[in-house]
């Protein structure tokens, strides 16, 4: 990863519970989660990956990844190769199409693309879709925050969404009550809860796509309740949790 060379290469990553530190790439990075659900956290937000989807990354950009229980690729692709990489971090749609070109290049890792011609030409033609892909942005973001106690109280938030409480993001920050609160609304924009909220919505949302009963789906992000989660979920989406179920 560190001397990255030729059109392209991929990673499979089957990481499990794991937070990659604060990076930058020399290439271009295109994340698939064929299963589970991805952070990308930026300077300014998080990026919330459900199983299906992926995660345009441009060269240059710092960030830092957090996974769970999940199985992805990851595809890297040189600077000059992309004629329209963007500035910042896009959440897309996997299509079908897109969904087996990515798993079919997951053969070719660091350097094969240098001596492989038709591994050159896979990923030369994929950089060319990507242009038509980045079109297709989803809006799965989350404010993030520079603090590091309240990046933590976020970490503890997505690491336990059903129990998830105002005390444990207390206790995961070391800050106190007063002094948080004015900190996460200064930073985010938004109240502890109301982040919280949408955090839970995102997460259900990608379980959602994965094909996951509606009930289930609301007790696993911390609802009690079925009618408070689809209010919820359709004030964020505009759509009711069974009707992007059906959909889907």
């Amino acid at each position: 990863m560190d001397q990255p060379s030729g059109p392209g290469f991929a990673f499979r990553d089957r990481a499990r519970n794991t937070a990659y530190g604060w990076h930058t790439h020399e290439y271009h990075q295109l994340i698939y989660a064929a299963a589970g659900v991805t952070q990308v956290e930026t300077a300014g937000a998080r990026y919330v990956l459900p199983a299906g989807g992926a995660a345009w990354i441009p060269a240059g950009v710092r960030h830092r990844t957090l996974v769970g229980d999940v199985d992805g690729v990851s595809l890297y692709f040189s600077p000059d190769s992309v004629v329209s990489p963007g500035t910042g971090v896009r959440v897309l749609v996997a299509s079908p199409v897109m969904r087996e070109m990515i798993l079919h290049a997951s053969q070719w890792s660091l350097g094969t693309s240098e001596v492989d011609p038709v591994a050159a030409s896979f990923f030369l033609t994929l950089a060319l879709m990507c242009d038509e892909w980045l079109e297709a942005e989803l809006s799965f973001t989350l404010p993030s925050a520079t603090h590091a106690g309240l990046t933590r109280a976020m970490d503890y938030a997505f690491a336990e969404l059903a129990e998830a409480s105002l005390n444990g993001a207390l206790a995961a920050a070391a800050m106190s009550e007063r002094t948080f609160r004015r900190a996460f609304l200064r930073e985010t924009g938004l109240t502890w809860q109301s982040w919280l909220t949408r955090a839970r919505v995102l997460a259900g949302l990608s379980l959602l796509m994965q094909g996951r009963r509606v009930s289930e789906v609301a007790t696993e992000v911390g609802y009690n309740s079925l009618s408070a989660f689809a209010k919820a979920f359709a004030k964020l989406t505009g759509k009711s949790p069974g009707e992007l179920r059906a959909r889907d």
